[in-house]
């Protein structure tokens, strides 16, 4: 306890013996305030050198340096540094002068060193064991030293010239700032030099940012190439998702090749497999009246193969119905709303009817009536996919004075029933020149009437079947596309089907 209580009166005589020691025009302890002090760069500096007080004026300048820790406008902040750095070991001191404000300033410094290089070592090891940012200062002034004027350890100190006209000193604004900023730069070229590296970085970051924008930029898709991109899944889905632009031509080849397969009682006992093979080649014109308006026309050739059993068998080829059709935007599609075409057409028998030839010996081509359908399809692009529906409604004219023998007797009057059909699907482009389609069909046909001269009138049963469409388009160029297409049946028949066509369009 006595030791301790030797230590603190040892520690308050050291403070109240410097705390009086006091010499005019200078600053000897980190207690003293030289209120009376009028001295500028120009004139006094107070300096604190071991023992020994000595006066600095302009005429007697050396080129001497020292290590500047902090500027305060406050004597007691630079107390508490000097406190602080005396604990670290240093001998440190403070150098008082008056800013270009006319404020009286305390910078808190550390040694006199005769040569820029030694002032710099001691400044690397202040910064590396102490982690304590500070800048070398000329020894009896505010300025800090450029490294690049330090040409030799034996240089001569720059004569003191007033900031605003100097062109190696810093400016009033930059002065000011170093006067009471303590975290300066060291060095000025090379905070400029550093400031460069970071500017040539910047710009090196935003030339690549630059490519990788052109080349997200050349990867996007414009609007029209996505127009077109959903024209072609739509044309593989089904003409009636797709218009005709205005004073364009469109031609559209087509082959198809259906399957169909059942049993046929034969002789009351004997049941024989009926196969019916149908070939159809089919040639599609149309030409775009106004952009919302599409007439169209199209012909097909057919060739049918049908056997029974292992023996039997017959095949005809011959035109199948000619079809008028027109196709009509009541309003513009855009982003948020779907895209709706009303659509009609009308069939007319150019090919072999069925109620033209004998029963059993011959085959048709056509299916022998005037129809006329009326539908509307709907079309919406929900990114990724584009989505597409359909509903149609089919009717055929009675047909009269047919005069046709059958085996229940002579056919005289047909009356067929009303069709409806209806169908969905989406379609995904994969890539700019490839897209997938699966739609599903289904479709409703009403009893058909036949009336006989010699027999009571007959009435058929309802028809419904049902499948699934699996397409795939594929861009050959700017106008011409190959669809491929294969139908699978959901309902109990063995049969499919499966085709393809190429839409080739022309602008007249």
């Amino acid at each position: 306890m006595k030791k301790f209580s030797r230590k603190i009166f040892f520690v308050l005589s050291f403070i109240l013996i410097f705390g009086l020691h006091i010499s005019s025009g200078f600053c000897t302890t980190i207690n003293d305030i030289i209120s009376d002090s009028t001295s500028t760069e120009d004139q006094n500096n107070i300096n604190t050198d071991s023992d020994n007080i000595s006066i600095h004026d302009d005429s007697t300048q050396t080129s001497y340096f020292a290590i500047q820790l902090g500027v305060y406008l406050k004597q007691k902040d630079a107390d508490n540094q000097i406190i602080d750095f005396k604990t670290k070991g240093f001998d440190p001191y403070i150098f008082q002068s008056i800013n270009s404000k006319g404020q009286t300033v305390y910078s808190a410094r550390i040694g006199k060193y005769e040569n820029y290089q030694t002032a710099g070592n001691e400044l690397s090891r202040l910064e590396k064991n102490f982690n304590q940012t500070a800048l070398i200062t000329y020894y009896d002034s505010l300025n800090p030293v450029d490294s690049t004027e330090i040409l030799s350890s034996s240089r001569k100190p720059p004569a003191e010239v007033a900031p605003e006209s100097s062109d190696d000193q810093p400016s009033d604004a930059v002065q000011e700032n170093l006067e009471t900023d303590p975290y300066a730069s060291v060095n000025e070229s090379e905070s400029l030099k550093a400031l460069q590296e970071k500017i040539n970085a910047l710009e090196s970051a935003i030339e690549q940012l630059q490519e990788e924008s052109d080349v997200r930029r050349q990867l996007t898709i414009t609007e029209e190439e996505s127009a077109q991109e959903e024209e072609d899944i739509l044309e593989a889905a089904g003409r009636q998702y797709t218009l005709t632009e205005a004073g364009n031509i469109k031609f559209r080849v087509g082959v198809s090749y259906a399957y169909s397969e059942y049993d046929a009682i034969k002789e009351a006992a004997r049941v024989e497999d009926v196969a019916d093979h149908t070939i159809s080649t089919s040639l599609n014109v149309s030409y775009g009246l106004k952009d919302n308006v599409t007439l169209g026309v199209g012909i097909p050739f057919v060739y049918k193969y049908h056997k029974v059993g292992t023996v039997d068998s017959m095949d005809t080829n011959d035109l199948g119905d000619l079809g008028l059709s027109w196709q009509f935007q009541p309003s513009k599609s855009s982003g948020d709303l779907p895209t709706i075409i009303i659509n009609g057409s009308f069939s007319v028998p150019v090919g072999r009817s069925p109620y033209e030839i004998q029963v059993g010996e011959e085959l048709s081509t056509s299916s022998g009536l005037y129809s006329t359908n009326l539908g509307v399809s709907v079309s919406q692009v929900s990114d990724p996919v584009v989505v597409y529906s359909s509903f149609g409604l089919t009717y055929s004219l009675p047909l009269s004075g047919i005069n046709q023998k059958r085996a229940e007797g002579v056919l005289d009057k047909i009356d067929p029933g009303i069709g409806l059909g209806v169908g969905a699907g989406m379609g995904y482009a994969l890539s700019y020149k490839l897209n997938l389609n699966l739609s599903f069909n289904y479709s409703y046909s009403f009893e058909t009437t036949y009336k006989y001269k010699n027999a009571p009138e007959a009435t058929s049963g309802v028809g419904v079947s049902a499948g699934l469409t699996l397409g795939v388009g594929y861009k050959v160029s700017q106008n011409q596309n190959l669809n491929f297409y294969l139908g699978i049946p959901l309902t109990n028949s063995r049969s499919f089907s499966f085709g393809f066509s190429t839409p080739i369009e022309f602008e007249l």
